[in-house]
């Protein structure tokens, strides 16, 4: 028995005395491995290993290791620190390295990594805090150019390690460790993957500080990954990840990252992060940032009385929409119909594609279902770029609408559209189209919904419209008094004359009564030959048919060029005036 405790006190003696160590190697290019550790106590830690900078054809590949801190999630050693102190000609190719670090006691993250960068972008952020200056590569003869790259960077891999030594350091499960910080997070969103779209909400019932940390991809005129918050009840963005308030996130000079402390009163929020189709925690195409584990957006209380605030997430009943016309696709014509009640203010958020003249091509627009009378339309120079290609444009209003009828459209042109992007994608791709909300929740009763095609307006005499190629449709009404109509018209015209167009016919007498004419149209928006008639006059009482002829091109869903912005209304409509 004596020997025994003899033996197991000079195992914890040696144990205590002796140095441990931990180490990471055998990284593929692209890959990043990670080792958790702790420091018992303060102390000194020996970090030796072999990095390596090699030419791979137009990108360099880089070898190289750097160490968090767990908790504050700050970069406490970096391998570049040691290669910028270096000769040139130390780094060609492989390249030892040995140093040591003082770190207070505490949980630590060891990096491993392999990674492509362009030449031209392996420098810092024009920031005097970004960190670390890799200038000293631009200078670096690249003798490796000549050799069979590939078979050489696998027979060196097997000897590019990174190991740390020190007396009280213990190895943690790196994952146990990523999990226990984001235990407290209100909502965490991280290890972020190409084309991810996220939201969630939360509420608080008091004013509470919320701090945020978010790592995305950006530039300075345009921001790729990226979160924001917006109020759940009025939609409002509250906060928004900007490349001008963002930090230098470490690797490449595009990762951004954002520490910030912010302080929202009581309400509902939702917690978004959208990420395009490249540069992620899937798959890096430049040197990831210095925490690749939390890309995305976490959000914890500031402090613990901020915590007790936090309640379980109550969704706004004016969070559901009245319209909603979404993911819409190529060649697409949308519509629903709204009745309101009472006079009331509906916020509506559209997104579409701006074409090459400066109008949109993929837009909505609102009627009055009675009158026909457009009321509201997406336009250009009312529009914000919506994130991805800069032809994506987002529409943000808030209109007043008195009681009545309407007719909600949305319409495509024959590409870039919902999941069929002939360029980059919008953050919101599924909200392509038009939404419309209700702002107050009061007025959620007052509204209804009704199918456009079966809506009859109590001053409709004939309807005549969605014409389509080599088609005469006509209609019949009559008048038992003398009475003020109005009619709205809408075909094609060339040359001075009209290809689709309608006209009236006095069933008794058999007189036209009238005819669309070209010079007496307007151009009808879209191409030029889309020719619009909109006017009043006195209809004498008696028996009238209405007649709409069109040819064998260019009509409703069949355009062979920018089709009419009332598209919708190809054909001829009379109405009581």
């Amino acid at each position: 028995m004596k020997t025994f405790f003899t033996n197991l006190l000079m195992l914890l003696f040696f144990s205590a005395t002796y140095a441990q160590t931990i180490s990471l190697k055998d990284v593929d290019p692209g890959d990043i491995k990670i080792q958790g550790f702790s420091l018992s106590t303060d102390g000194s830690i020996n970090i030796n290993g072999t990095g390596s900078v090699l030419n791979d054809d137009w990108r360099l590949l880089v070898y190289y290791g750097w160490i968090l801190d767990s908790d504050s999630r700050k970069v406490v050693w970096h391998l570049f620190d040691f290669m910028e102190d270096q000769d040139e000609d130390k780094l060609n190719g492989n390249f030892d390295f040995n140093t040591k670090v003082n770190l207070p006691k505490g949980n630590y993250e060891l990096y491993f990594a392999a990674m492509h960068t362009n030449r031209n972008r392996f420098h810092e952020r024009d920031s005097e805090e970004d960190g670390v200056v890799l200038g000293f590569l631009d200078a670096i003869d690249w003798v490796l150019s000549s050799r069979n790259k590939r078979k050489y960077r696998r027979s060196i891999q097997d000897d590019l390690f990174i190991q740390l030594e020190g007396r009280n350091l213990k190895p943690i499960n790196s994952n146990k460790l990523f999990e226990d910080i984001n235990e407290e997070a209100i909502i965490s969103f991280t290890k972020i993957r190409n084309d991810n779209r996220l939201k969630q909400g939360f509420t608080i019932s008091k004013e509470t500080d919320i701090r945020i940390y978010a790592l995305g991809e950006g530039r300075e005129n345009e921001i790729f990954d990226y979160a924001w918050i917006t109020d759940a009840n009025t939609g409002k963005h509250v906060y928004e990840m900007g490349y001008s308030d963002s930090q230098y996130g470490g690797g490449d000079s595009k990762n951004l990252k954002i520490e910030e402390t912010i302080s929202l009163p009581a309400g509902s929020y939702l917690v978004n992060y959208s990420s395009d189709g490249s540069h992620s925690y899937e798959k890096w195409n430049a040197l990831p940032p210095d925490d690749p584990q939390f890309y995305g957006i976490s959000i914890w209380p500031a402090s613990i009385k901020d915590k007790d605030h936090f309640v379980e997430f109550k969704k706004p009943k004016t969070m559901t929409p009245l319209v909603s016309l979404t993911k819409a696709r190529d060649e697409e014509i949308l519509s629903q119909g709204i009745s309101i009640k009472k006079k009331m203010n509906v916020r509506i958020f559209g997104l579409g594609e701006e074409g090459h003249d400066g109008d949109l091509v993929d837009y909505g627009w609102i009627v009055n279902a009675n009158s026909r009378e457009k009321i509201w339309k997406m336009k250009t120079s009312r529009s914000n770029h919506a994130g991805g290609a800069d032809k994506n444009r987002s529409v943000k209003a808030i209109i007043s609408l008195d009681p009545g009828d309407y007719i909600v459209y949305y319409a495509t042109d024959d590409s870039h559209s919902y999941r069929d992007w002939n360029s980059d994608k919008p953050y919101e791709s599924e909200m392509w189209g038009i939404t419309l909300w209700a702002t107050e929740e009061s007025d959620l009763r007052h509204v209804s919904t009704f199918d456009p095609k079966e809506f009859r307006s109590e001053d409709e005499l004939a309807v005549i419209t969605m014409v389509g190629n080599g088609a005469l449709v006509k209609k019949t009404f009559s008048l038992e008094e003398d009475t003020k109509i109005r009619i709205l018209a809408l075909g094609e015209g060339t040359g001075g004359e009209m290809d689709d167009y309608g006209f009236i016919k006095n069933v008794d007498t058999g007189e036209i009564v009238w005819k669309m004419r070209y010079r007496e149209s307007e151009h009808g928006g879209g191409a030029r030959k889309n020719r619009e008639f909109n006017e009043s006059f006195m209809l004498e009482k008696g028996t009238y048919r209405v007649y709409f002829e069109s040819d064998g091109s260019h009509s409703y869903a069949r355009w062979n060029d920018d089709p009419p912005t009332n598209q919708e209304l190809w054909g001829i409509t009379v109405l009581k005036d």
